[in-house]
């Protein structure tokens, strides 16, 4: 009888743990493997280095020094900082990643000059920073790196900080989002934009500082514009080289010259796909994801007096055009059409090897592009006497960034268009 009643209250006990610790569980925003916290810096501690925390839900938390190798989820939710005089910092040697497609912003307590410090290395992958309404800047970065890719949105008020880049730190600019406030920059740091909309007029730069020198280089795309004693005048420079439509590709290939004819070479952002007979490189439309991929160069036994150098694409192209084979890769870059927000595209081609072989060391050297395939297509033949191999390069595996020989009608291979303007 005295072991069923000890037993009953186990049970009662058990239970009653349970429904506390469920209960403590929702109220908490944080996970950390199967823990939950309520404070950010709780689960910082708590994590592993290399761990991820997971923000369960909108959430208000202080600030945190982050001195270990974290990934921040946000799981599309807000995370409000409050109530902390330094946000989020990063120390040296570590790395913050923020991901998740969320928002990292501000509160009414919120009393620090920025919400993101780094001496390490920060990667703001698919997230947004927002210090907008606060009087507040989003990011500065003493040392390390800061890379902002996908469609992040970095944003602040006009006349704040969006992104303060001193002393060694190197920030790396890779996002079809906003850029909003001023950028600032000072002694060596190096800001290298890539396919960011630097023509907004929410966005300013400040290159004055009275205790550091100005900025020494500004890199955009391929680009690089020595600063050294005329600052302003290369900021006008990189306006004017991002002043393109930014959906219908990224610029890889810059040449120096203003003769009326071409300037720049743009990258379609991804693959040709045939769907139901249409080319496309449009990721998000129907049917794309299971569209034919891979496409071949041409007809075996035929001289089509084709040229690998830079230029030659759009030549090469109509060449092969003119005898297509029923899967050419070139007749479909011809015939492939692009309209964007602010434009339609119909002058697209397929690169020649010099071409391909930029946009490799350009985009896809520098984690850009998107480029997953381990073969691309050329528009040229290796030598007139090959008349059965064309000329293509490896992106990826052991091989890469080298020549491959395909079989011209037999191998299929994928393609990405480019154009010039």
């Amino acid at each position: 009888m005295k072991k069923a009643f000890y037993l009953l209250i186990l049970i009662v006990l058990c239970v009653s743990l349970f429904v506390s610790c469920e209960s403590d569980v929702k109220k908490t925003p944080f996970r950390v493997g199967r823990g939950r916290y309520d404070s950010l810096m709780k689960a910082v501690t708590a994590a592993s280095d290399g761990g991820t925390i997971y923000l369960e839900e909108d959430a208000e938390t202080k600030g945190c020094i982050i001195s270990k190798n974290i990934t921040l989820d946000l799981q599309e939710n807000t995370l409000t900082l409050n109530d902390s005089m330094r946000g989020i910092y990063v120390f040296s040697g570590s790395t913050l990643i923020l991901d998740g497609n969320g928002y990292l912003t501000a509160g009414d307590g919120f009393t620090g000059k920025h919400l993101l410090q780094s001496s390490g290395d920060l990667k703001i992958l698919n997230a947004n920073v927002s210090a907008q309404g606060y009087e507040t800047g989003a990011i500065h970065a003493t040392s390390g790196s800061v890379i902002i890719f996908g469609a992040s949105n970095i944003l602040a008020d006009e006349g704040q900080e969006v992104i303060h880049s001193s002393g060694s730190s190197y920030c790396y600019i890779y996002t079809t989002g906003k850029l909003e406030g001023t950028i600032k920059t000072a002694d060596t740091s190096v800001i290298e934009f890539v396919n960011a909309d630097l023509s907004t007029k929410k966005l300013k730069f400040d290159y004055s500082s009275s205790i550091h020198s100005p900025i020494k280089a500004i890199r955009v795309s391929t680009k690089l514009y020595e600063t050294y004693d005329d600052t302003f005048k290369a900021v006008e420079e990189a306006k004017d080289l991002l002043a393109y439509d930014h959906e219908a590709g990224i610029v890889f290939f810059d040449t120096g010259r203003d003769d009326g004819e071409w300037r720049y070479l743009m990258a379609a952002h991804a693959d040709l796909r045939l769907i139901d007979g249409v080319p496309s490189v449009d990721p998000n439309a129907p049917g794309y994801a299971e569209g034919k991929a891979t496409f071949n160069f041409g007809h075996s036994g035929t001289d089509y007096g084709t040229n690998i150098e830079i230029g030659a694409g759009l030549d090469n192209t109509t060449k092969l055009a003119n005898e297509p084979t029923d899967d050419s890769g070139a007749k479909y870059c011809a015939d492939l059409t692009l309209t964007t927000g602010s434009g339609t595209y119909s002058d697209w081609f397929l690169p020649s090897f010099d071409e391909l072989n930029s946009m490799y060391e350009h985009l896809h050297n520098k984690g850009a592009g998107g480029f997953d395939q381990e073969l691309y297509l050329s528009s040229s033949e290796i030598d007139a006497s090959a008349m059965d191999t064309a000329a293509a390069l490896y992106f990826n595996g052991w091989e890469r960034g080298e020549l491959a020989a395909p079989q011209r009608e037999t191998e299929y291979l994928a393609v990405r268009p480019v154009r010039r303007f």
